[in-house]
């Protein structure tokens, strides 16, 4: 599983990612708003970890545009932002689960396996709906 993490805090972006590459992940960092947007457009990502407070593009921008590309892949948005409005904001833009900063990794990991579970339920899901409408042709 490869995921994306959008993080320009360089000390918890590592600690995510050692985190993360233990429990066997690979993973891609970027420290700006238009790498992980350049990357987003290349790459797939089985998950995105995403900060809304980078340098030179914004993190709402990106899910945005990344919404528009790969609507259903699950993005876990990842910030000190903790308004009601900003987590609603980024739910209703496409984001899957918000994590507010300070958090501890084992509930960021939980958060990420509920997000690999959702991704892989509503795949089995669209997978019979695909037989239904085969076999019924």
């Amino acid at each position: 599983m490869r995921i994306r993490i959008a993080e320009d805090d360089a000390a918890l972006a590592k600690f995510v990612r050692q985190g993360l590459e233990g429990e066997h992940y690979t993973v891609d960092l970027y420290s700006d708003g238009e790498q992980a947007q350049a990357v987003a457009n290349e790459l797939d990502h089985d998950l995105v970890v995403q900060d809304l407070n980078l340098p030179k593009l914004d993190g709402v921008s990106i899910l945005r545009q990344l919404r528009r590309k790969r609507p259903s892949g699950p993005v876990l948005v990842l910030t000190q932002r903790t308004p009601v409005e900003d987590r609603v904001q980024c739910l209703d833009t496409g984001a899957d689960d918000y994590l507010a900063k300070p958090f501890s990794y084992s509930e960021l990991s939980a958060r990420e396996a509920r997000s690999r579970a959702t991704s892989r339920r509503t795949c089995q899901t669209q997978d019979r709906a695909d037989q239904q409408r085969i076999c019924s042709s």
